[in-house]
């Protein structure tokens, strides 16, 4: 009690508010990262001044309050950060414990310095397995010819106009699909290689008429089981001849 009243007794002599020496040592003390409690009470090692007597200083300058308070609230913001039992077990391992926490796979996702795991990023981004039903209908457009660029941008196969009624699903939620599930992989890569070769032959043929490009669909598929089979195919075109220089 002896003590309280010895520390009151300091400041009855000096005028409302803070003296510019008390001034500095507060702002020095924020910019070291303590808050306006760590500098207002009088338990702590880095008391500055009372409570009462900063709030009467930020009343006589509000622009050094404002400033203040922007301040105090990022330290307050980095603080509960570091000190999370969230930011401590993600130190090492992400939260669930699967993938390291350092290196590329460490993502800072806002202005405080949040971490996050980018593997389990990637995968909730993608969301959850698809149900069988998803994963039939992929196959049955990728069976009549879909590409990769159809089922998940809307581009037809072959160009044109993008079309969303043509998208099935996303990129990452396919890709997650193909990791999952081998088998699945293994279809959409041997259909995908001959849907894009067939795409690429209507692409150069766009002029041409409905009844030929079923040809040419047709033409496609069995150049490419051809051409799988590792049989050795002719070439559609002769290559041109370089010119040789006169001497």
């Amino acid at each position: 009690m002896t003590q309280r009243r010895k520390t009151s007794r300091k400041w009855w002599a000096m005028a409302p508010g803070m003296t510019a020496g008390l001034v500095d040592r507060f702002e020095r003390g924020m910019k070291r990262g303590n808050t306006v409690n760590d500098l207002t009470s009088p338990d702590r090692k880095t008391y500055v001044v009372p409570a009462s007597r900063y709030k009467v200083h930020c009343q006589l300058h509000p622009a050094w309050a404002k400033r203040m308070t922007k301040i105090n609230r990022d330290n307050i913001s980095r603080k509960e950060r570091d000190c999370s039992d969230r930011r401590l077990r993600t130190q090492e391992y992400c939260l669930k414990g699967l993938h390291r926490m350092t290196g590329d796979n460490v993502m800072i996702v806002n202005a405080i310095g949040h971490r996050r795991c980018r593997t389990c990023h990637y995968a909730a981004s993608a969301g959850h397995p698809m149900p069988p039903e998803k994963v039939e209908e992929i196959k049955a457009a990728v069976a009549n010819g879909a590409t990769f660029n159809q089922i998940c941008n809307g581009v037809p196969a072959g160009g044109g106009e993008i079309d969303r009624s043509l998208v099935i699903t996303t990129a990452p939620k396919l890709q997650r699909q193909r990791k999952l599930d081998p088998e699945f992989d293994a279809f959409l890569k041997k259909h995908f290689e001959a849907n894009t070769f067939v795409g690429q032959l209507l692409r150069h043929n766009k002029e041409a008429s409905e009844e030929m490009k079923t040809t040419l669909r047709l033409i496609g598929k069995i150049r490419h089981k051809v051409k799988a089979s590792g049989a050795d195919l002719p070439r559609l075109h002769e290559p041109k001849r370089s010119r040789s220089r006169k001497r």
